[in-house]
């Protein structure tokens, strides 16, 4: 994960026409700081304006960071130990640029290993994502893509061949009929098809055997045999079909929904894993469900987190600049990438707390 700043444009920095003197790269007309909502390591909300009259630090950052943010990170325990009598005045906050990995829980037994007590926030990616734009962080999307939820509601269609192999293709059935989203689905995947003949994918069915239509059955997560046509059917988000070969075994069928319909599967194979809805979380060693949250009774253990093996294909670096806002809640003050000196930070930060 790349992450710049676009504030170090030409023009956007320079000297303050405040008496104040000040280290770091000032604004020469401070902007108002975003106001955010975010979680905290505690699972509190911290909200920026709730702060105001306060000088406020913010910096971007991420927990498994090998380098920069490990170096941002102790530079602001240096502030937060060597703040003095000022302390009441001064409040510090990290906000994560890897929410995928960045949990309320991780944050929590993060914070407490190295003893940071200031609030590390994190919060749903569409969130975070408007607060980057909002302080002009851009960040690289791969990382972040891997945790969001698919733009649209997808619908899966299944087919039970004769020889008991299958196909699974999701793909979006709003606003069309039955018929209308397998055709759609089968094209998609590449599957040769003739309703007419009842012909899918080569095989046509004869005096032995027939395809059947069945749907999903969200309630009870099996597939029922569905006793009308295809242009009877109303796609909703909830709808799953499947064609299925009459003399196919269906206790082979694959699920018609993934995560019992509450989440989305990241990442593949082995490291496929559910990411669940809000309201929703994986039980106790079972990483493909999602139950309601406080209702996962599993004991099953796994010693592989495929989350984590999912994630750890991702390299994220990235350099980045941490502000310091000032008591009307500007943005006053910018320390770019990690060279900058904790004791002149510090100096700052107080200057700021005595205006």
């Amino acid at each position: 994960m790349l992450i710049t700043l676009s504030i170090l444009a030409p023009g956007c920095l320079g000297d303050s026409s405040e008496s104040t003197e000040i280290l770091g790269i000032e604004y020469k007309d401070p902007p108002d700081a975003p106001d955010f909502a975010l979680f905290d390591q505690n699972g509190d909300v911290f909200r920026l304006s709730d702060n105001q009259g306060k000088v406020i630090v913010v910096a971007f950052v991420y927990t498994y960071c090998p380098d920069v943010c490990l170096v941002i990170s102790s530079n602001l325990d240096y502030v937060n130990e060597n703040l003095g009598g000022h302390s009441d005045e001064v409040v510090i906050v990290s906000i994560t640029i890897d929410p995928a990995r960045d949990t309320i829980d991780h944050l929590s037994e993060w914070t407490e290993e190295r003893g940071y007590g200031w609030p590390h926030l994190t919060g749903p990616v569409p969130e975070l994502q408007g607060i980057y734009r909002s302080w002009n962080v851009i960040v690289d999307n791969e990382h972040i893509a891997a945790s969001e939820p698919p733009e649209d509601s997808l619908n899966r269609l299944v087919v039970l061949f004769p020889d008991n192999s299958t196909l699974v293709q999701d793909t979006t059935g709003s606003g069309m009929n039955g018929a209308e989203y397998i055709e759609g689905a089968l094209v998609e995947s590449n599957t040769s098809y003739n309703f007419s003949s009842g012909e899918i994918g080569g095989w046509e069915s004869n005096e032995t055997w027939d395809w059947e239509l069945h749907s999903w059955d969200i309630t009870n997560e099996t597939w029922v045999e569905y006793p009308g046509g295809l242009d009877s059917i109303e796609m909703t988000s909830d709808t799953h079909l499947a064609w299925v070969a009459s003399n196919a075994n269906l206790s082979l069928m694959p699920s018609g929904s993934d995560c019992n319909n509450r989440g989305w599967i990241m990442g593949s194979g082995s490291n496929a894993h559910c990411m669940c809805d809000e309201g929703y979380e994986r039980p106790d060693g079972d990483w493909l469900s999602c139950v309601i949250e406080g209702s996962g009774d599993s004991s099953a253990e796994d010693s592989t987190d495929p989350h984590g093996e999912s994630l750890g294909q991702y390299e994220v670096g990235h350099s980045t600049t941490t502000f310091i806002i000032d008591k009307q809640m500007r943005k006053r003050v910018a320390y770019s990438g990690i060279n900058w000196d904790p004791s002149e930070f510090l100096l700052d930060i107080v200057s700021l707390s005595e205006e």
